[in-house]
């Protein structure tokens, strides 16, 4: 009866040919689509495994469809499980995300920061089965700014940050030590007859001086803790977050030891430091005994020479 029905003129086969002929330009566009895209689309099952990576997935995170489909999607994200975590319940909580921006680990390791669009996939029933997300690759977007950032904070010719950073963050060190009920401490330094120097041998063996002494500076502080800036001409500051006034005290020791080994005279220097304390309360409180102490240890320098 039915193969009667389909060859019978008139019947309703015809829409069902058109039907099923438009699924498959439709399909066909879809895929042209997703093909053609640089994007990184990327479709995970309830269970956070992977089932879809698109060719634009593939060549930015250098990851093979076949390889990638299996693997839980976390791995893609530089901050792992936890990021995954965060980023579901969001999705649970508004049904989407838009222009989030975060960090995928490709294959070999480099760090992609991407705006990513995603949204959670559902059967008829209403049911999650899984989530799709878009990437868009952001990193020279992302790496001018922060080079456009560094250029503003930074002096152009040691390299250390500049006194402008240094007023800003002076202050948020000042109040979150406050806050926080911890120590923090500062060394105010000046090297000493440098502008003889600088007008004997003239400004370029002068910045190759500053130049070298910033170099040593940032040597002598600890790493991703403390933080030197270039305060004035000659002048340089250093912030000490969690360090009291004799620890402070032993890193300019430690600069003098390290200007010592260099043995030159060009690298003599006078510092102050001060600490946060209960009459010592605010960053300009602190930069001014730091700028006295410092001056009197000049004063001392003079008088013996």
């Amino acid at each position: 009866m039915s193969h009667d029905l389909i060859l019978r003129p008139g019947a309703t086969v015809w829409p069902v040919v058109r039907l099923a002929s438009d699924y498959l330009r439709a399909q066909e566009y879809f895929e042209a689509i997703i093909t053609s895209t640089t994007d990184a689309i990327v479709a995970a099952n309830a269970a956070g495994r992977i089932i879809y990576f698109s060719p634009g997935a593939e060549a930015m995170l250098g990851l093979s469809s076949l390889g990638a489909c299996g693997k839980p999607v976390h791995e893609l994200y530089q901050g792992g499980r936890e990021q995954a975590l965060r980023i579901m319940g969001r999705l649970r909580r508004e049904g989407r995300i838009q222009d989030h921006e975060m960090v995928f680990t490709s294959k070999d390791g480099r760090a992609i920061h991407v705006s990513m669009s995603a949204s959670l996939l559902k059967d008829r029933a209403g049911h999650v089965i899984g989530t799709l997300g878009i990437a868009k690759d952001i990193t020279r977007r992302v790496e001018l700014e922060t080079r456009l950032r560094d250029l503003a904070i930074t002096d152009d010719l040691t390299g250390l940050y500049n006194k402008r950073h240094f007023h800003e963050r002076l202050t948020q060190e000042v109040s979150r030590a406050r806050r926080l009920r911890q120590k923090f401490s500062l060394l105010l330094i000046d090297l000493d007859a440098f502008k003889t120097f600088n007008d004997r041998l003239g400004h370029p063996a002068g910045d190759k001086i500053l130049r070298e002494f910033s170099s040593l500076l940032h040597a002598s502080i600890r790493k991703e803790v403390d933080s030197a800036y270039r305060y004035g001409g000659d002048e340089f500051v250093i912030l000490l977050p969690g360090l009291g006034l004799k620890r402070a005290r032993d890193v300019a020791a430690r600069i003098e030891a390290a200007a010592h080994r260099r043995q030159t005279e060009r690298t003599h220097f006078s510092w102050g430091a001060a600490t946060l304390t209960a009459n010592v309360g605010t960053a300009t409180e602190l930069l001014r005994l730091a700028d006295r102490r410092m001056f009197t240890m000049k004063a001392a320098h003079k008088h013996r020479a």
